[in-house]
């Protein structure tokens, strides 16, 4: 089935309006667990939660951040996650744009999957009862999800993967320091698709700027899980929904992107 779309004027939109859902939920119970992915797409979120939470005078105690992915060296047995000082680290991002801007409001650790025991995060969200609100975002080339490339099965669990160069070559524009391919890891670690749909209560696609109206086009053609581009899992998700913006959905009509 088809996720409802909902366009809006802008990135900085979204983010508010995904930001103060957050808030919302979080006032009517005791924890909320939201997954972030990293880097452009949830940065307006992370922002407006900081911003509105400050302004709204709003503890976050009872927020629990999950990250989806984050990039390994290592091999296999003794993986080891990037430094969370590196520009381009998921974890690193979360700590800069959430932890620590949110601490004094009691923001606690995120939780994020461990390479060497990747079967491990589904069962600390389990423990949780879930992801209330999984963010989910789509690679702008090659539609990877979290770090699940193209070819990855409908219910391929958290692993440690290879990288395909085309989600390499996406990450490139996605982390400013990220000068060329070769400055990419190879590896990651990655919430699977299978249990981005299985432990998710609703999710919310992020699909904003120009450069991510082919996102837009070929989540918006889909109607179910597509391997060759697995954001579509989207439609796969319960109670899921797609906020894009101006620039993405109507720079895809205007150019007959298909």
């Amino acid at each position: 089935m088809a996720t409802p779309i909902t366009v809006m004027s802008s990135a900085a939109e979204i983010g508010e309006v995904v930001a103060q859902q957050i808030l919302d939920r979080l006032s009517t119970r005791d924890r909320y667990v939201v997954g972030f992915p990293a880097g452009r797409s949830a940065t307006p979120v992370a922002a407006a939660l900081n911003r509105l939470a400050h302004e709204q005078e709003v503890r976050v105690d009872g927020l629990q951040v999950v990250m989806m992915d984050e990039y390994v060296t290592g091999h296999p047995g003794q993986w080891k996650l990037l430094s969370p000082d590196t520009p381009h680290s998921c974890i690193g991002w979360a700590q800069r744009n959430l932890l620590a801007p949110l601490k004094d409001l009691g923001l606690h650790p995120a939780i994020a999957p461990d390479p060497n025991e990747p079967e491990a995060l589904k069962q600390e969200v389990l423990a949780l009862k879930g992801i209330d609100l999984f963010l989910l975002a789509s690679g702008q080339g090659d539609g990877h999800v979290a770090l699940n490339g193209p070819g990855t099965p409908r219910d391929a669990p958290t692993r440690v993967v290879k990288l395909p160069e085309s989600t390499r070559r996406d990450n490139v524009s996605t982390f400013p320091n990220l000068q060329s391919l070769a400055d990419v890891p190879s590896y990651g670690v990655t919430i699977g698709t299978g249990e981005l749909a299985e432990l998710s209560h609703s999710v919310v696609m992020l699909l904003w700027g120009p450069n991510k109206a082919y996102a837009f086009d070929r989540v918006r053609q889909a109607d179910r899980y597509d391997p060759l581009w697995p954001a579509t899992i989207v439609h796969d998700c319960r109670n899921a929904l797609i906020y894009a913006d101006e620039e993405a959905a109507q720079k895809s009509e205007r150019e007959g992107v298909s």
